[in-house]
């Protein structure tokens, strides 16, 4: 991975090489931003110029021993810690691990996903902190790269506070992260802070045509609803998410034009409760749809729309009568209750309320 291949990220860019190119590298970062956008890549860029014997106009090469090595995460010197589901045995871990570190080497911008609560073990960092303890097999800049840190168990986050405070020498710490505000103050007061933006419509539909094989219709249509994440976008591309994405405008249709019981009883029999994960991918759909309501109750034209496949619906949507400063609240309530899910509150309950709730503030009863 080098800093050619990152979508979009320029002032990142140009802050990582500066700082290389000064000899100005902190003990530790930490890239903070929503997910999909290069954090990961960006570190794995960083790792590679850092550790590059052939640096070419602000670049790695690319193809020396270490950049080879690194995009297949295969550095000596290279030390990942990645969020994985509960095991039940450390031969179960250890392929979970895998597996998800090889879906991130086909593709770097490819979510962490997973059906059960994903969290980074204990046993984890303490296994990098013996092994930083020790003298590196290769010469170069060791670097340590904490995936979602904001999942990490107390214990992992105690054992990172130690490797923080005490950083073994030519080690490079690098945290990343969708909610730095989960993040201990004492870890992220150790760390430069790189903020990583969402990307641009353009950046995110040439990656999904030149990368991804994605014609351009299709990747207009999932630049618009990816809301800056080329992450989300990749997700979107696989044929069981595209469903889910159909689920998640039948429900909303649902919310508007049923009764209150019948729209939560036909939710908790449509929505995958059981895999935390889709479930929040579809409520997410569902702030885009509420926002497109507003936009199109505002007078917005069609092209500031997110789900243009699905403007007529919404048009028809926006025409009845309802409460647009309820409205307002919603995509805000409804992202609420995602935190919620993510923090390992009961799925059912919490959609079951969402959408009791949602019902209550768009019926006409309410204006």
């Amino acid at each position: 991975m080098d800093f050619n291949s990152l979508a979009g990220q320029e002032t990142v860019k140009r802050i990582l090489i500066r700082t290389v190119d000064r000899d100005c590298v902190p003990n530790s970062f930490l890239f903070y931003g929503p997910e999909g956008v290069g954090k990961w890549g960006a570190a794995l860029a960083l790792a590679a110029y850092l550790n590059c014997r052939n640096r070419i106009d602000g670049d790695s090469c690319g193809t020396c021993p270490p950049c080879r090595q690194i995009r297949k995460l295969q550095y000596p010197n290279l030390f990942t810690a990645i969020p994985t589901p509960p095991s039940r045995s450390d031969t179960e871990e250890i392929e979970n691990y895998w597996e998800i570190l090889n879906r991130k080497i086909a593709e770097p911008y490819a979510l962490i996903t997973g059906r059960r609560q994903m969290t980074i073990p204990v046993a984890t960092v303490r296994q990098i902190r013996l092994s930083l303890g020790q003298k590196p097999p290769v010469d170069g800049l060791r670097v340590v790269i904490i995936e979602q840190m904001d999942r990490m168990l107390s214990g992992s986050a105690d054992a990172l506070l130690k490797l923080v405070e005490e950083p073994p020498s030519r080690t490079l710490i690098i945290i990343t992260t969708s909610r730095p505000e989960r993040i201990p103050a004492t870890i992220v007061s150790r760390c430069r802070r790189v903020r990583f933006a969402r990307l641009a419509g353009s950046a995110i539909k040439d990656y999904l045509v030149e990368k991804a094989g994605q014609d351009e219709k299709q990747a207009s249509l999932l630049a618009r609803l990816c809301h800056g994440s080329l992450g989300t976008a990749l997700y979107l591309t696989e044929e069981d998410n595209a469903q889910d994405r159909e689920v998640a405008k039948l429900l909303f249709k649902g919310i508007f034009l049923a009764e209150t019981t019948e729209a939560a009883a036909e939710a908790m029999e449509l929505l995958p409760t059981g895999d935390r994960f889709r479930l929040n991918r579809i409520l997410a759909a569902w702030q885009t749809l509420f926002r497109d309501i507003m936009l199109l109750q505002s007078g917005a034209r069609e092209s500031y729309l997110a789900n243009i496949d699905f403007v007529g619906e919404l048009e028809r949507l926006a025409a009845r009568p309802v409460n647009q400063k309820a409205l307002m609240k919603i995509p805000a309530l409804i992202g609420s209750v995602m935190e919620d899910i993510d923090l390992n509150v009961e799925p059912n309950t919490a959609v079951a309320a969402l959408i009791i709730e949602i019902s209550r503030r768009i019926t006409p009863e309410s204006l």
